[in-house]
């Protein structure tokens, strides 16, 4: 889960895959039309279908009394994961779809598993080079299928990493955040600027659904406990140009 502390003492939970459908809001709002535009928009919506499983029964991470944070797991445990929605992705949505979230694994690796927020263990680190290393393969054939080039592809692996990007900043509350081509800057607890303004309208309202979690909890039957019972917010971001 992405988990954003508020003032109040409460956290907003979003699931990886609620997340994701932020994405898609922002994929089909790009200036920049991603081609094709279905199967593109469809990855960006989509890109976290592995972590559904995880999502339903989060672990409990005793350190912060909360369930796991999304970068709270390691190389290891996250490349069988994200491998397994490659496939899902693939046998559900097709092979454009398969090829960019396989695609946006590679972009996640490289950043170290989200880049300066994880010092990968040498463990960690062997998992992550190692899907890159399949990853080559792996997209080169799925390429051919379609008969695309690399040089098709990669504009619309940007875009994904570009809105995925976006969206973590907006659910994670952070104040400032790197998005893979452009700057988000808070304005507002719910508002944002982009820096430089990578889509078509002059400002766009996204949504997704969170849950509040009171706080702490004292072990893991209390914390699945409180996730059962836990409100369900809309989150509702406006984007506005800086």
């Amino acid at each position: 889960m992405i988990l954003w502390p508020q003032e109040d003492g409460s956290v907003l939970a979003t699931p990886q895959p609620a997340h994701a459908l932020i994405a898609g809001q922002l994929m089909r709002a790009l200036a920049e039309r991603p081609e094709p535009f279905e199967a593109v928009c469809t990855a960006a919506a989509q890109h976290d279908c592995a972590w559904m499983p995880w999502e339903q029964a989060p672990e409990f991470d005793p350190a912060t009394g909360l369930p796991r944070h999304f970068n709270a797991l390691s190389g290891a445990e996250h490349v069988p994961m994200w491998e397994k929605g490659v496939e899902a992705a693939l046998a559900n949505w097709g092979l454009w779809v398969g090829l960019l979230v396989l695609l946006h694994g590679t972009h996640i690796y490289r950043m170290g598993i989200l880049g300066n927020r994880m010092a990968p263990a040498p463990e960690s680190r062997a998992a992550m080079e190692g899907y890159i290393a399949r990853e080559r393969a792996w997209s080169a054939g799925i390429m051919a299928r379609l008969g695309v080039s690399e040089a098709e592809v990669r504009p619309q692996q940007r875009k994904l990493a570009l809105v995925d990007g976006i969206a973590l900043g907006l659910c994670w509350g952070q104040p400032r955040f790197d998005c893979a081509g452009a700057t988000l800057i808070r304005t507002g607890p719910f508002a944002a600027t982009l820096d430089p303004w990578p889509l078509a309208p002059a400002a766009l309202v996204v949504e997704t659904e969170a849950l509040r979690l009171p706080g702490r909890f004292a072990d893991a039957a209390a914390m699945r406990a409180g996730l059962a019972a836990a409100p369900r917010e809309t989150l509702r971001f406006r984007l506005a140009r800086a």
